[in-house]
């Protein structure tokens, strides 16, 4: 497997998604200066069911074939048939409860927003499945192109129907038109001849490893939304909108290194030879991504006060500055954890992540009910730290060492050494004029890099020196 091709792939993959996340930003910009928040509070209600019925369409069938590969037909069509009758069916199922959900929020236009986000599910399954096989492939030029087509096409349909006055409905307009894009794209981009057929030889393993992601997924879709359900429900609709921008504000780097992870980490993890050189690589992959994301984070912890709220969002928006600190803490070990995720599910181990989620899943809960009750949604964001951040990537990280029969120590050392390093640099800056504060912190930090990891800056180095070598040498010939 040529390091040419997955530093392509990953360049790829990172710029989509970097230029989705602009482009998701820009979006919420103007949203915000058009929508109210709660009618922002009222899409994330819906965002909060649409996010638990596309957990059952949306890594299993896929996840199987990037796992198993393409050239067995009778695993593609059948994880193919199968992705489809789990989209028609958990369709259905959202059509019959939008009703009762709709009651139960004291929301009546979720009824019709939900029945809408049915048919994207549909869609969605279809979607997934297409983009599974580019992925194995490693075709991330075209994945890259299709995510950015499709994000374009949400921004400009969500943001002209606002303009049109259609409130919330923008976004069920917007997301409709990036399915529909997406599917026609990637349709004519896999180069697979899909048919409707489950072999019944291999059906079992098909739904084995289906059922398993999907354990994986219902739990971590309780841990990731039920913060969203317990301030929706306990704190109305205008709380809601609040935390829902922060959460997404905090999570867009995440949500881009998460996709390079999974996209390229799945097919590479899948095909490495030995037991030694998967542990080795998943920890240089930890190891990187906490040395480079920790004094991002603490960065953003840094500059983003009530004057650059009000400035980006306006005035309405200030009580984002209480939560964003404790989601932050979240987003950090989330991207940390995302690596062995992945390679559970490379080395056909889902059910691992499967049992830690759903396990994790009711302790989150108690604690969102407890931070509703007693500190409103600071008091939501500090439990999801607490639990999700720091608890579960000690959770994670032993059940997952203990099934690949790894040491755990190892990999919570890279974890928590970029953290402990960046704390005092943070605790030296914050009090400083605003200005100075990056330029301090990111001098401190990297002194103390310098100081107490010397590999860590010479690795960078030797990185840095090489891509100018390639560069002079490819200008000078």
């Amino acid at each position: 497997m040529k390091r040419t091709l997955l530093i392509k792939g990953g360049f790829w993959i990172s710029f989509s998604t970097i230029i989705l996340r602009f482009v998701n930003l820009l979006s919420n910009l103007i949203l915000a200066r058009l929508l109210l928040p709660s009618e922002f509070g009222v899409v994330g209600i819906a965002y909060v069911f649409w996010s638990f019925f596309i957990l059952f369409t949306q890594d299993g069938p896929g996840s199987f074939i990037v796992y198993k590969g393409t050239e067995d037909k009778r695993y593609l069509n059948t994880a193919y048939t199968i992705s489809l009758l789990i989209g028609l069916f958990f369709a259905l199922v959202m059509v019959v409860s939008a009703p009762f959900t709709a009651t139960f929020f004291n929301e009546p236009s979720l009824t019709w927003i939900l029945i809408a986000f049915a048919f994207n599910l549909l869609l969605s399954s279809i979607f997934n499945v297409q983009v599974a096989v580019m992925t194995r492939q490693m075709q991330y030029q075209n994945i890259a192109v299709a995510n950015i087509v499709t994000s374009i096409v949400r921004v400009i349909f969500t943001t002209t129907s606002a303009l049109l006055g259609m409130s919330y409905w923008s976004f069920v307009i917007g997301d409709t038109a990036s399915w529909v894009t997406g599917c026609i794209l990637t349709r004519y981009q896999c180069g697979c001849t899909f048919r409707l057929l489950i072999d019944p030889e291999v059906k079992s393993e098909v739904l084995s490893y289906c059922f398993a992601v999907t354990g994986s997924s219902f739990g971590f879709y309780f841990n990731a939304n039920a913060d969203n359900f317990t301030v929706g429900k306990l704190l109305g609709s205008t709380s809601l909108g609040y935390y829902n921008l922060a959460y997404q504000l905090t999570m867009a780097l995440s949500t881009i290194l998460n996709s390079v992870i999974s996209q390229i980490g799945m097919p590479v993890f899948a095909q490495l030879d030995s037991d030694e050189e998967r542990k080795n690589v998943l920890y240089n992959v930890v190891e990187q991504i906490a040395f480079l994301t920790a004094p991002i984070y603490a960065l953003f912890f840094l500059v983003i006060d009530r004057n650059a709220i009000a400035l980006m969002f306006g005035e309405n928006w200030i009580p984002l500055c209480t939560v964003i600190p404790w989601l932050l803490i979240f987003a950090y070990f989330r991207l940390i954890n995302a690596p062995l995720n992945t390679m559970l599910s490379a080395v056909g181990r889902p059910d691992a992540n499967a049992k830690v989620n759903i396990c994790i899943a009711p302790i989150a809960v108690v604690s969102f009910i407890i931070g509703a009750r007693y500190g409103g949604i600071v008091g939501v964001s500090i439990a999801v730290a607490l639990v999700l951040g720091i608890f579960w990537t000690f959770c994670w990280w032993w059940f997952g060492c203990r099934v690949l029969n790894w040491s755990m120590m190892h990999f919570l050392q890279s974890s928590f050494i970029p953290v402990l390093i960046a704390i005092p640099a943070l605790v030296l800056s914050i009090y400083l004029p605003t200005l100075i504060k990056p330029i301090t912190f990111i001098v401190i930090y990297l002194l103390s890099v310098r100081l107490l990891q010397p590999k860590q800056i010479e690795w960078y180095q030797k990185i840095i020196t090489k891509t100018v070598n390639k560069l002079i040498a490819q200008v000078t010939n």
